[in-house]
This record gives C-alpha cells, sequence and structure tokens, in this order.
C-alpha cells in the first residue's frame, strides 16, 4: 500500500476513517519504517477530524520535516493549510497557500485534485477576487471525471459568485456539488454545500434558507457522531436560520445543540463559544424539558398573558379558572403557576408564535401537541406484535435524546407484560412512541429552490412541532441494524444494553450507527475492506449481522474505544 491507494480512499473525507484504521494497523505490522511517511499523514488526518487543531498542527509540521517524500510533503501542506484556517492563523495560512501553489506543478497528476480544492477555497476565502491564481491550472477534463475533484471545485465556484453577490448562481452550483458529493458519498462535502446555501441566503432569502436547512439537518443526522466538528457548524446555521423564520422547528434544534455541546470537553466547548458564540449564548432560551412540573411566575410571562387578555378576545369568565387566581397571577401575588392552569389560560387565547414567546408558553403548546399525536399512535403501537412493539420503541429510543430522561427497563418490561398503560406514561416515553409514527421527509433539493411560498405564520391554534429531520436520519441507521438483529434474540440484545453503564451504552449506539450508515457503501476495493475481526465475530453471528458493515463499523473504533466494545461483545 501507498500514498497512491490513500488518495483513492479519501474520495470519501472523514467517511473513510476505518478504512484508513485498518490500513494504517495492516502498515504498522508490515514495518513502520518503511511507511512512516503514510501512517504520519493518516495520524494527521484522524487528528484533525477528531478537532485536536492545534495536535495536529505540531504533527504535521513534525510530519512535513521528516518527509523525503514530494507527493507526502505537499499533501501535508494542503493539510497543514486546513488546519491553520481552524486556527484562524491567516497570516500562516497565506503562507503555506504560496508554497503549496508555487510547487503545485511538481505534484504527480493524481495528486492535484486533493490539493486544487484547498487552494481554491483558501483562494476564495483570504484573497481578492482580482488577484490571479494563473499559476494554478484549476480545471479540466481530469477534474471533471473525479467526481470528488469536481465536487469541491464546484463549492469553490459557488464561493466566488456569492463573494461577487450573485447568489441564486451560487446556490445553482452547491446543489449540483450537493448532488456530485452525495453519489461518493462525501460526508462533510454533503454538508457543507447544504450549509454553504443556508447561510449565505440567510439574510438574502430566508424562506429559501429554512428550505435547506431540513436536508441540512436530515444529512448532519446521518453520517456524524454527536461530538463530530460538523455538528456545531450546522446546527448554528440551522438555529439561526429557524430563528429568523420563527420556525417552532428551533426548539428542538438547540436541545439537540445543547446536548451535543454537553459532551465536549472545557478547551473545545471554548473553541466552539468562539465560533458559534451567539447561538450558544441563546440555547438557553429555547431549551426546555417536558417535565410535568410549575412554571416561576416571571414579569415576561406575565405581562404577555396580561398583553393577550387585554385585546378582549374572550371574556374572563370564560377562562376557565377564577378570576382571583387569575389576578393574583398577573399582580404577581403567586410566585408559580401549573402547568394546566397555564394551559387553560391558553387555550381560550389566540396569539402568534415567535422565538420571543415565554419557554413556559412553549412547553405547553409542545406538550398539547405530544398528546394530540399520542392519543391516536398509542392505540397504534398498542395494535403492534410485541416484538415489533420493542423493536420499533428501542429504535426510537437509540435515536433520540430523550432517552436520558426515559426508563427503558420499565418501558420494555410494561411492553412484554401487557401493561403499558396510556395514562402512565410520561412525556418522554409518549415523544418516543410518537416518533415511531412520524413519516420520513422526502428530500429533493431542486425543489427546495421552487417551494418559495410565503413564510407561514404560526399560532396556538394551528402550531405543530415536526420531528427534526436529525432524528428522522438516524432512524434509518438503526432501523437497518435491527432488521438483521436475529429477533430470537432480541430481548436478550435489549436487556445486555440495559445492563451496560452510560459510558459502554454509549459506545454499542455508536456501533449500530456506523452499521447503519456504512451499510450500502460500494466500491470499496477489497484489499481496504475490513474483515470481521475474531475478538468480535462470535457477537456478529450470534445476532446474525452483516458482516461487511459490522467490519467496518468495528474499524471506527480507536484505542480504548475499541478493546471496551471487544469486551461488550464478549459479554452479550
Amino acid at each position: 500500500m501507498n500514498i497512491k491507494d490513500i488518495v483513492e480512499i479519501l474520495n470519501f473525507g472523514q467517511f473513510s476513517k476505518p478504512f484508513l484504521n485498518y490500513m494504517g494497523e495492516y502498515l504498522k505490522n508490515e514495518s513502520i519504517k518503511q511507511h512512516e511517511d503514510v501512517i504520519n499523514y493518516i495520524d494527521v488526518l484522524k487528528l484533525k477530524w477528531a478537532a485536536k487543531y492545534e495536535e495536529a498542527l505540531e504533527k504535521v509540521e513534525n510530519a512535513i520535516t521528516l518527509s523525503k517524500k514530494r507527493s507526502i510533503n505537499y499533501l501535508l501542506l494542503a493539510e497543514k493549510m486546513d488546519v491553520l484556517v481552524k486556527l484562524s492563523k491567516e497570516k500562516e495560512i497565506k503562507e503555506t497557500f504560496d508554497e503549496l501553489r508555487n510547487g503545485f506543478s511538481k505534484l504527480p497528476r493524481y495528486l492535484r485534485g486533493l490539493v486544487i480544492e484547498t487552494l481554491r477555497n483558501i483562494r476564495e476565502m483570504y484573497y481578492e477576487s482580482n488577484e490571479s491564481m494563473e499559476k494554478v491550472r484549476y480545471w479540466s477534463e481530469e477534474y471533471e471525471n473525479n467526481p470528488f475533484d469536481k465536487g469541491f471545485i464546484l463549492m469553490a465556484d459557488a464561493r466566488e459568485k456569492k463573494n461577487e453577490g450573485k447568489y441564486e448562481e451560487a446556490t445553482q452550483l452547491n446543489i449540483e456539488a450537493f448532488k456530485i458529493l452525495k453519489d461518493v458519498p462525501h460526508p462533510s462535502g454533503i454538508v457543507q454545500a447544504l450549509n454553504n446555501i443556508s447561510w449565505w441566503l440567510k439574510d438574502v432569502d430566508k424562506s429559501i434558507a429554512l428550505n435547506f436547512s431540513i436536508p441540512l439537518g436530515f444529512y448532519l443526522g446521518y453520517y456524524f457522531d454527536d461530538d463530530n466538528c460538523k455538528i456545531f457548524n450546522s446546527l448554528d446555521t440551522i438555529f439561526q436560520v429557524q430563528k429568523e423564520n420563527n420556525d417552532p422547528m428551533i426548539y428542538e434544534t438547540a436541545f439537540i445543540f445543547s446536548k451535543c455541546l454537553s459532551k465536549v470537553d472545557k478547551e473545545r466547548c471554548n473553541i466552539l463559544k468562539r465560533q458559534c458564540g451567539e447561538s450558544i449564548n441563546q440555547l438557553k432560551y429555547c431549551v426546555f424539558n417536558l417535565d410535568n412540573s410549575y412554571y416561576l411566575n416571571t414579569k415576561t410571562l406575565r405581562n404577555f398573558i396580561k398583553q393577550e387578555i387585554e385585546k378582549g378576545q374572550v371574556p374572563i369568565k370564560e377562562l376557565n379558572i377564577s378570576k382571583r387566581t387569575l389576578n393574583d397571577f398577573l399582580f404577581g401575588k403567586t410566585k408559580q403557576i401549573k402547568p394546566n392552569t397555564l394551559r387553560k389560560i391558553i387555550n381560550n387565547l389566540e396569539f402568534e408564535i415567535n422565538t420571543s414567546l415565554a419557554i413556559p408558553i412553549v412547553k405547553e403548546l409542545k406538550k398539547k401537541d405530544i398528546d394530540k399525536k399520542f392519543e391516536e399512535n398509542f392505540y397504534k403501537f398498542i395494535k403492534l406484535k410485541v416484538e415489533n412493539q420493542l423493536s420499533e420503541f428501542f429504535t426510537s429510543y437509540l435515536v433520540h435524546y430523550y432517552k436520558q430522561e426515559v426508563k427503558l427497563e420499565k418501558v420494555i418490561k410494561e411492553i412484554e407484560s401487557g401493561s403499558l398503560i396510556k395514562e402512565r406514561c410520561d412525556y418522554y416515553t409518549r415523544e418516543l412512541i410518537n416518533s415511531i409514527f412520524e413519516e420520513t421527509p422526502k428530500i429533493d433539493v431542486d425543489s427546495l429552490l421552487t417551494n418559495n411560498q410565503r413564510l407561514k405564520t404560526f399560532t396556538n391554534k394551528d402550531i405543530t412541532f415536526k420531528e427534526h429531520p436529525y432524528y428522522s436520519a438516524r432512524k434509518i441507521l438503526v432501523k437497518r441494524f435491527m432488521k438483521d438483529l436475529n429477533k430470537k434474540n432480541l430481548k436478550e440484545f435489549i436487556e445486555n444494553y440495559i445492563g451496560l453503564d452510560t459510558k459502554q451504552k454509549k459506545t454499542v449506539e455508536k456501533f449500530i450507527m456506523n452499521y447503519g450508515r456504512y451499510y450500502d457503501l460500494k466500491d470499496i476495493p477489497k484489499e481496504f475492506t475490513p474483515k470481521v475481526p475474531k475478538e468480535i465475530d462470535p457477537f456478529v453471528k450470534k445476532y446474525t449481522l452483516k458482516r461487511k458493515p459490522s467490519a467496518i463499523s468495528f474499524y471506527v473504533f480507536e484505542g480504548e474505544e475499541r478493546e471496551e466494545f471487544v469486551e461488550i461483545c464478549n459479554n452479550f
């Protein structure tokens, strides 16, 4: 194996991680000295993908110093420039850009596609449009025929059009890039193209920007783990676009954003605050739980209710609460208000929904929406065979962040014994059951441009909280795993999962998600495709899992995480 082999796999971008892990182990077992340059390059990629940018920069600079091969050296320079962008080191970026551009003609042809994409994007980000790139011939039939090269060059062209204020042309180029990179597939490119459209249009055509936030959320959930750096950049975009449009889905985006943020360390969190500070600061105004407790009588809440009542929509006597209770609340004599009391009040009013609405009101509207859907969905759920109830609920559980609040063991026992009762289901359990019957959104990017209807203004009478596409995508992944899982061992698998600690559960969930992600991946050369290692072979056979996605998913893991998964498999 050599650098040319790696370049072929890198067409998948970050999706190539398990193949690089597999190849890296093979190379290390062969001869470290012989393959030192290639191993160093792989290590730089993995550090960058893990958002360990300072470590990646140190590693890449050392690797450049040690490298004796021109081809590896220029690939390392391209990675160095990408890391410098993440660290916002503009002076060093331009120095590296000039070095890479001046040496471009010396590169082997098979490497030029990887490098040209980096050069074009840096040029559009940091240089004036009249500064020439005549030293780099960035378009040819060779690039045209390589989907990876073509997709990223189109995105660089789109950035150029955006810089010229030609947003329609920029959008079309990003759509074309998205379609090409989706067929590769190249997850980072897919998400970047959609993110570009939503972010660039949010202040130009916010309704189209909102349209594209749907596939952006979908592919974000489909391809990336919770702590991936791509997650935060795109959630930032989705959050801001939804805020501009007063879209009710903003509350679920904020919830997802906060859950992902809670999983990163302090150093990484500080970096994210610099990158997505505006959204992160606003999360606290949009995140709420579904616990059925009381609400504090805040000035914002009572002033809003007072304002709406004074509009004279309905007589006070029709609010279904006593005048004394209402007055004590409106004049701040009572320090809290019960959820059912607040719901009685807002049920008799009609007002527009916007993102400055007091959270207790949004929360009651969300709970009301859950209740309405649950009335129908609970009976659909009960009619399923017990085996299907277990499979569907467990799928919904794995997909949603609500799982942290659901007592899975209790619900599973009630399903198995036929004692699950509607009235005993809390709001988190209800939401998971509702999710089972949510339709997966149809993603057609071309229609998103023409579906430019006047933005809908929601009121408390017609608002509905649709499932976030982030969750819809993940259900597809988990269902692939559940479909292959031996149904005779389904109950045992769930029981074993319940017995794990939090960290172990996360490891199993990651394996399941990646099993679904790599399920239908084709065109991987046989010599690069991992084989099921003997350590997990009994686990794969017992639960009748497909061997190819099992092996690839296993090689997504590294170090302690891989050792932990092997131990879990032995216990299962």
